[in-house]
């Protein structure tokens, strides 16, 4: 017969390694490759002035090679169709990764990796930080799209 106090431990011991294993893997495989969505390699400067041509507000990926959530997000969120397809077209996408891009995400509220931002005419309309699935990214966003459209003028 097991003793409470025995299976305690065993027990804590699978789920820290239940909780640590998605980001061993992310570690192991390496570093995503940049999501395709991303293929046209804007700037936030260009973003912004697409941005005000367009009426789009600019998507901003800001993300990290040692971040296991980030390598999350790249390899699954952003290679989801229904995602690509709302990127594309609600959106000017823009790709900042920590280490090539420090300066530009400097200037923005960006706290944790990876953080997405809907940006337009300079004001932040939606900040998601996290690497949500595929519907919860989409609703999300679009929600926050939804309302600063109506609430604009």
């Amino acid at each position: 017969m097991f003793k409470s106090s025995s299976v305690f431990p065993a027990l804590m011991i699978l789920v820290l390694l239940a909780l640590v294993m998605p980001n061993v893997i992310n570690l192991i495989k390496g570093p995503a490759e940049t999501p395709g969505v991303f293929d046209e390699h804007y700037t936030l400067t260009q973003a912004s002035g697409l941005s005000a041509d367009t009426g789009k507000p600019m998507l901003v990926l800001v993300t990290a090679d040692w971040c296991p959530p980030c390598q999350t997000l790249k390899r699954n969120t952003m290679t989801d169709p229904s995602v690509i397809d709302w990127i594309q077209s609600n959106t000017i996408p823009v790709y900042l990764e920590d280490g090539e891009n420090g300066q530009e995400i400097g200037s923005l509220p960006v706290s944790a990796y990876p953080t997405t931002l809907l940006i337009q005419d300079g004001q932040v309309l939606a900040s998601l930080q996290g690497a949500a699935g595929a519907r919860e990214f989409i609703n999300k966003l679009s929600s926050k799209l939804s309302s600063a459209m109506i609430t604009d003028p």
